[in-house]
């Protein structure tokens, strides 16, 4: 079972609407997170005598990096789904899983000795996908009882 997919303009619409709500619902858990290490990183930093400004930057990095991972986690997912053979399916999730962990590493790689992104705050940042993960069935319970309120 193949669908048609839509173009629009250079990027392709690859996400069904569930999928979609998904990875938004993991977005919002990755933001929060990044937005509590934001904060607590500002006194962590004078303690672990780091500049503000490196860590903040690494932290937005980092932040970067995890929404386009969800991204491609899911539109990996969704074409697997629709791709036909389970081999193809496989095939697509290990290597969208590698191109992932390469982007990663050479982001760092770019940023190890650099003086205005800290490398590890990069690292920690990261992290954020896990929570995000973690985060999403409570989103999902807090907005799916919204809408059901609505209608």
């Amino acid at each position: 079972m193949h669908r048609q997919r839509e173009k629009v303009g250079f990027l392709r619409i690859r996400m069904s609407k569930e999928t979609k709500r998904t990875c938004l619902y993991m977005g919002m858990g990755v933001l929060l997170y990044e937005i509590i290490l934001s904060l607590l990183a500002i006194p962590l930093a004078g303690l672990l005598k780091y500049s503000i400004y490196p860590t903040e930057l690494g932290i937005l990095v980092g932040t970067i990096l995890v929404i386009g991972m969800v991204i491609d986690m899911g539109i990996s997912t969704e074409d697997s789904l629709y791709g036909g053979s389970p081999s193809f399916a496989q095939r697509k999730i290990m290597i969208h899983s590698l191109l992932r962990k390469v982007v990663l590493f050479v982001v760092i790689a770019i940023f190890w000795n650099s003086r205005y992104i800290n490398a590890l705050a990069i690292v920690i940042s990261v992290f954020g996908l896990k929570s995000g993960a973690y985060m999403y069935p409570l989103f999902k319970k807090i907005f799916e009882k919204e809408r059901k309120e609505e209608t």
